[in-house]
């Protein structure tokens, strides 16, 4: 049993910079505020870097995202952990974090945007320490059933108390939920942990 997935990587679109400084030349208005004898360009500095980010995109085919994925994939299973063509026993690795935000497709409100939106799949990582030093590598999840496999193998850990923490948003799960109580008491009796 195994999870296999692609390793999210930070990539550089150069067409995006165009969209970038756009951001930073309408937000640059907001300085002509404290220049009372300026005041009267605000509308024009902040309408000229709201249309070089719309150039930007345009120019960029709308991918300015600055990350995306690698063709090398990461494979977590009871054995260890394959990042890329490198390999980690499992009894070489300590401090392992998951970090499993959402899949694709996902809608997620966080309070960020008012609507919400839908996940790209690419928030999610994982981090460990072994003994060549910290090994941090962003995973990408397809689909719910992705997420199933990856659960599976979490199952796996915890039946061999193997030591890891697996996270949402910050907050400690346990095979994907967030337990407390009667709840977190069953499920460490169930494994061995009480």
């Amino acid at each position: 049993m195994e999870f296999r997935t692609r390793i999210v990587i930070r990539k550089r679109n150069k067409r995006a910079y165009i969209a970038y400084a756009g951001l930073v030349i309408a937000a640059s208005s907001l300085l002509l505020l404290f220049i009372p004898s300026l005041n009267d360009y605000i509308p024009y500095v902040f309408g000229s870097g709201i249309a070089v980010v719309v150039i930007g995109a345009l120019i960029a085919r709308g991918d300015v995202r600055n990350y995306g994925l690698s063709p090398d994939e990461l494979v977590v299973s009871p054995e260890g952990i394959n990042v890329g063509a490198v390999h980690y026993p499992l009894r070489l690795i300590r401090n392992m974090n998951f970090n499993v935000e959402a899949y694709n497709g996902l809608y997620v409100n966080d309070g960020a945007m008012v609507s919400g939106s839908k996940s790209d799949g690419m928030t999610n990582d994982l981090s460990f320490e072994s003994g060549s030093g910290k090994v941090s590598v962003g995973f990408f999840l397809a689909s719910q059933e992705h997420v199933q496999q990856l659960g599976l193998v979490f199952d796996a850990f915890y039946r061999a108390r193997v030591p890891f923490i697996e996270r949402n948003r910050g907050r400690q799960t346990y095979l994907f939920q967030h337990l407390s109580g009667v709840a977190l008491e069953e499920f460490k009796r169930k494994y061995g942990y009480a």
